[in-house]
């Protein structure tokens, strides 16, 4: 930055300002090409309010320009509670893409506002887009959580009263950073006593982190290692015992019990119901990456079996199977055709029992790592269209089995039995779906018209 333009910004002298604009008017323009720093950056540090709007009058862009730090002026400005210098900056006709901008953290001027505790900061930037309370750091970290970390008591409870008093969603409260923990751990990590505040803010006191930890969990871990201040740790502890905290091992004796029913089928889908309610995001997380492992290895057992496959018939060529097909493969080949070469067929065919057994188990090892996705995906975007995935993926596995199998009518019997139930259910539900979507649609379009 010119060393004049920089001594100028602050000191906040206006007049000089512009005599240095009239003297060079593409003095701004040059210095938005050739330095990261602008003047803008340097008067919110200063505070000097007249000057950043004499400059967002000649370039209002300078806004939105960060510095080395990945910081805008607005960051600047929340940091340092400069609030004369927010609300210019705010004056901008771009105000919503300073407000959402991220620096190299991936933190917004809420979050550096939130960080510092700058109370009357926090008040403008939230009154201006009440949705920023909802944005994540690159950490997964509302604003509620860099508050809490810097024991910001004051800007916490500022924050808990905006988000009730806006009827936002529950979820903010209970949103986890990348560790998978929520406000109350991180208070809890810190023994501060705002953990109070907190659990009147609809907090889930029970919450699991990615290590399977209650906050109550980190508290008994606090009170054995660290130790601290008899009342203050006596405060705590009744602050978590009139919430009804508890710790990983008392909430699983409270779960909620599997629903009693009469039907085999929905006893076995409430159990499943069950056993993923139940778990914590890094189970099912981890699950997901288990099964899908699982999918793709079986996958590929079917695509290379043992022995790999023939390349022609055992006589040298080609011509038409004579041996006699049993009923199975007979529909098979009425609908296919019938194969003229065992070329592609599996060499462990020959061996109808043990390539029955191997399929077999290959194709349950399948058909229940898909099953588990399906489970796993419940509730996800897309949905309908995940299920069309797995209808077709299950089509293509079968078919490849019916390749590369012999003609046996233990085979068909096991792997059509065992796929028939799951590509059944997703091809209703798929369907199920589909029609609820046209219904809705043309529901609207008459309301509409």
């Amino acid at each position: 930055m010119d060393h004049r333009l920089f001594d100028v910004t602050l000191t906040g002298d206006v007049t000089t300002l512009e005599l240095l604009l009239q003297e060079d008017p593409l003095l701004l323009e040059r210095l938005s090409l050739s330095s990261p720093e602008n003047p803008l950056h340097v008067s919110a540090l200063a505070g000097k309010a007249a000057f950043t709007r004499e400059i967002l009058r000649h370039k209002p862009g300078l806004a939105l320009e960060p510095n080395q730090q990945g910081l805008s002026p607005l960051h600047i400005a929340s940091a340092s509670g400069e609030i004369e210098v927010v609300r210019e900056l705010l004056s901008i006709v771009r105000k919503r893409d300073l407000c959402f901008l991220k620096d190299k953290d991936g933190l917004i001027p809420l979050h550096c506002a939130a960080q510092r505790g700058r109370i009357e900061v926090i008040k403008e930037l939230v009154s201006s887009f009440p949705e920023s309370l909802e944005e994540v750091t690159a950490s997964l970290e509302t604003a509620l959580h860099v508050a809490v970390k810097n024991n910001q008591i004051e800007a916490t409870k500022l924050l808990l009263e905006e988000i009730k008093n806006r009827s936002m969603s529950r979820g903010i409260v209970n949103q986890e950073n990348r560790e998978g923990n929520t406000i109350l751990h991180l208070a809890t990590l810190g023994k501060q006593l705002q953990a109070k505040a907190i659990m009147r803010g609809s907090v889930d006191v029970n919450k699991q982190n990615r290590n399977w930890l209650t906050p109550k969990d980190i508290l008994d871990v606090v009170i054995e290692t660290e130790g601290g201040s008899v009342s203050e740790m006596y405060k705590v502890v009744q602050i978590f015992q009139t919430a009804e905290a508890k710790n990983a091992k008392e909430k699983r004796k409270t779960l909620k019990p599997v629903p009693h029913s009469k039907s085999p089928c929905r006893r076995i889908r409430d159990f499943l119901d069950y056993e993923i309610t139940n778990s914590t995001n890094e189970q099912r997380d981890t699950l997901m990456v288990v099964a899908t492992l699982i999918a793709t290895l079986t996958f590929t057992g079917v695509l290379q079996p043992p022995g790999a496959f023939r390349s022609e018939d055992s006589n040298g060529g080609s011509g038409s199977q004579n041996n006699t097909t049993t009923s199975p493969a007979r529909i098979i080949n009425t609908i296919f055709g019938p194969r003229n070469s065992t070329a592609g067929q599996a060499i462990m065919a020959s061996r109808p029992l043990d390539f029955t057994l191997y399929a077999s188990f290959n194709a349950i090892g399948f058909l229940a790592s898909v099953t588990m996705i399906s489970l796993l995906t419940k509730g996800f975007p897309l949905r309908n269209w995940m299920r069309l995935c797995i209808i077709s993926i299950v089509a293509t596995y079968l078919i490849a089995i019916f390749y590369i199998a012999p003609d046996e009518d233990i085979f068909w019997l096991v792997v059509l039995g065992l796929s028939s139930l799951l590509v059944l259910r997703e091809l209703y539900l798929f369907i199920k779906s589909l029609l609820q979507a046209f219904s809705i649609a043309t529901v609207s379009s008459s309301v509409l018209s």
